[in-house]
């Protein structure tokens, strides 16, 4: 230890590499003071969105939900609940779901905005989601019966599964126009 403790002290400095070294740590030392000071300063401004943030929502939720506007969804809302509101029956949540494109009806967001179409718009959804039956027109495939019946193509195969479909040499299935299918819920 010694020997290794002369060798240290009998090394010569070199000075313009000790400099370089300093102005390079100085640097170094600035731009991390940057970063913390962007850090805090970007942490302040969220904080004051997030405070004006909660003073919109709070007086959003105090409106209540009214047939042919936009509704924000409020704490311990569900869609039969606004249903009620909006249209004086539960009977619409499928409607509202359908026509906000909400694929798990039992799942809303605080916060998120519905559409709460005219009252006669949201019988006609409703009456076409909750529909067990489906006429099949000219030019129609599964896919898009599927859009229509469950805003989303990609349940062609709860359909096809449904009403077991002949096959097209290609492997898809084959619906015919004027034919009646079931649409399972």
């Amino acid at each position: 230890m010694a020997n290794s403790m002369k060798k240290f002290l009998g090394r010569k400095i070199d000075w313009q590499e000790s400099y370089t070294s300093l102005i390079l740590g100085a640097i170094i030392v600035v731009i991390l003071g940057l970063l913390v000071a962007n850090f805090f300063s970007k942490r302040n401004q969220l904080q004051q969105q997030i405070g004006t943030g909660e003073q919109t929502q709070m007086t959003q939720a105090n409106a209540s939900p009214s047939a042919g506007s936009d509704y924000t969804i409020a704490e311990n809302d569900s869609l039969s609940k606004i249903s009620e509101a909006a249209y004086g029956t539960q009977d619409y949540w499928m409607g509202i779901a359908s026509i906000n494109n909400i694929a798990n009806p039992n799942i809303i967001n605080t916060g998120d905005k519905l559409k709460l179409p005219l009252k006669e718009e949201i019988e006609r959804k409703t009456a076409m989601t909750v529909q067990t039956t489906y006429n099949v027109s000219a030019g129609e495939t599964y896919f898009t019966i599927a859009e229509k019946v469950y805003g989303d193509g990609s349940k062609w195969t709860i359909l096809d599964k449904a009403n077991g479909a002949l096959r097209l040499p290609n492997g898809n299935p084959l619906v015919y126009a004027g034919s009646t299918i079931t649409v399972p819920r």
